[in-house]
């Protein structure tokens, strides 16, 4: 009996379901949708889920916007006013901190501090002081500086561990980092001093370029920007640069190095370098 009824009403037994399917569709969507409004003033709402594409609109501090994707830390959204859709940075449109959002504001800033845990990287004349210790304490004054911006910003480590090298570039390629800057301290069997800026691809030159020029007021003489294979620039294709940032095994470079003022001085000038370079390379309306 069940049957027959079945086969007699087919299609209006498919219809049905089609019907329940799509209504069970659109109260999912809705409920998955989100409101939200920027905090921040100039917001920039973009064609594409990052810094690099083009910028359709500046929004003002309590824009009400529809969530209706997410990305990479980036939300899809309508806009409730003129029903325009586009992508913001969320940690830009959410940020309770910031007034108005900069170039710098919407950057992913990948900070990896060389060495840590058993690899202690490069050691003082006197074996005491070692590398791993001050490339972690400059990282997280840098990071510090950086909070005021509302740049997103992650550390390939933030104790004293062991990342494995080929995995730091990972982090980069995840996040789709905007600039990826490793800290280190050189190390020479001949005498040397003074700090250097490295890049491998050519997508890192004008960010090293403007980390040296805001690296030039520093105590030690700035040895200059050059290329270098080194793994962490080598294998990623985001724009990274290394740093170092002195000598440790030089008593005279030690002494700065040792110091908290000139961790804080890097940190400061590593902003300013960064605020050059993104205001320079980043469309905003």
């Amino acid at each position: 009996m069940v049957k027959k009824w079945l086969f007699s009403n087919l299609i209006g037994v498919i219809i049905t379901t089609v019907v329940l399917l799509t209504t069970l569709g659109l109260i999912i969507s809705l409920i998955s949708k989100t409101e939200t409004f920027t905090r921040p003033d100039n917001v920039q709402l973009r064609t594409g889920p990052g810094r690099q594409y083009r910028s359709t609109a500046s929004l003002k501090r309590g824009t009400k916007l529809i969530i209706m994707d997410k990305q990479n830390g980036w939300w899809h959204v309508r806009r409730s006013d003129n029903e325009k859709t586009g992508w913001v940075a969320s940690w830009v449109a959410n940020s309770v901190s910031l007034k108005r959002a900069t170039a710098l504001s919407e950057a992913t800033i990948v900070l990896d501090p060389g060495h840590g845990g058993t690899d202690t990287g490069a050691l003082s004349k006197n074996g005491k002081y070692k590398e791993k210790t001050y490339t972690l304490r400059t990282a997280r004054l840098v990071r510090s500086a950086l909070t005021p911006s509302g740049a997103r910003v992650l550390m390939t480590r933030d104790s004293d561990n062991i990342v494995p090298l080929l995995k730091i570039p990972l982090v980069g390629e995840k996040y789709k980092a905007d600039a990826q800057i490793s800290f280190h301290f050189d190390s020479s069997t001949v005498s040397a001093s003074g700090i250097s800026q490295f890049y491998y691809h050519k997508n890192g030159q004008n960010l090293a370029q403007a980390l040296s020029d805001s690296l030039n007021n520093m105590p030690l003489t700035n040895r200059g920007v050059d290329t270098a294979p080194y793994i962490v620039l080598k294998d990623t294709t985001q724009p990274a640069v290394l740093l170092e940032n002195g000598f440790i095994n030089n008593n005279k470079d030690l002494r700065y190095i040792r110091k908290t003022s000139y961790q804080k001085k890097i940190a400061k000038n590593v902003v300013a370098g960064l605020t050059t370079y993104f205001t320079k390379n980043t469309e905003m309306k």
